[in-house]
């Protein structure tokens, strides 16, 4: 399927015309990642043509929401809460692949506008703590992802073939956040981007999983009471069984 889609992007790269913006096709292997039960990740391949020599960058960002960064502090010999930093809409995940080390394609201001680069992710907060705070708080967030695999620590490899064709793997891990996601892929050509096209990607949960899952937050006091009930059985139960034994 993924060799059928491919052949049909060079044939359209073939018709388009010679305007900048067009130089580049992209797809997918799925339309979206499906989440089931014991769903343990999944790669996806992203495959593409382009017309001419050049860079390709990829980025994969999504859901955005409000992340928020506790610090832990020792209070009486525990550790509890402490100081927190609200980012809003900060990206839930974020992965990155390039042809070549990012600081050969382009310039860091470049990067930096394009948000190319985990460094260069714009983390808004309305915290009145100090710069230097808010950056350690940063820090922390990102460090964080990084140790749950939700943010790319490495760049991954794009391939590319006789200057006209490329691929990669975008994984996402068993924890990766249902939600949309969009897949942008930047062509670099002598240091500045001349193409761009986005993708829109759905992680979703489906099956029994779905399910439970929109029950929950559709019809959270029936679930929440469902809860109750069920822990309540299990607890009588597992009092009846230690009594007999």
């Amino acid at each position: 399927m993924a060799e059928r889609r491919l052949a049909l992007l060079i044939c359209l790269l073939a018709f388009i015309p010679g305007a900048q913006a067009q130089r580049l096709a992209v797809d997918l292997s799925s339309s979206e990642v499906a989440i089931s039960t014991g769903f343990s990740g999944a790669e996806l391949l992203l495959f593409g043509a382009m017309e001419g020599y050049g860079d390709i960058v990829v980025t994969v960002i999504g859901p955005h929401r409000d992340e928020v960064v506790r610090r832990k502090e020792r209070l009486m010999g525990i550790w509890v809460n402490g100081a927190s930093v609200t980012f809003k809409g900060a990206p839930a995940y974020y992965r990155i692949a390039a042809s070549r080390p990012l600081h050969e394609i382009a310039t860091p201001e470049i990067l930096d506008q394009l948000e190319i680069g985990v460094a260069e992710i714009e983390l808004f907060t309305r915290s009145e703590r100090t710069p230097a705070e808010i950056i350690e708080f940063r820090k922390a967030l990102i460090r964080n992802k990084k140790r749950l695999r939700l943010y790319s620590e490495d760049i991954f490899d794009i391939k590319i073939v006789r200057d006209l064709l490329f691929r990669s793997t975008i994984p996402f891990p068993a924890n990766v956040p249902i939600g949309d996601y969009e897949v942008n892929v930047y062509l670099f050509k002598d240091g500045k981007p001349i193409s761009q096209q986005t993708t829109s990607l759905p992680v979703r949960k489906v099956g029994l999983e779905a399910q439970l899952y929109n029950f929950a937050h559709d019809q959270a006091p029936w679930y929440g009471a469902i809860a109750i009930v069920i822990a309540l059985i299990a607890g009588w139960l597992a009092g009846v069984i230690f009594r007999r034994a």
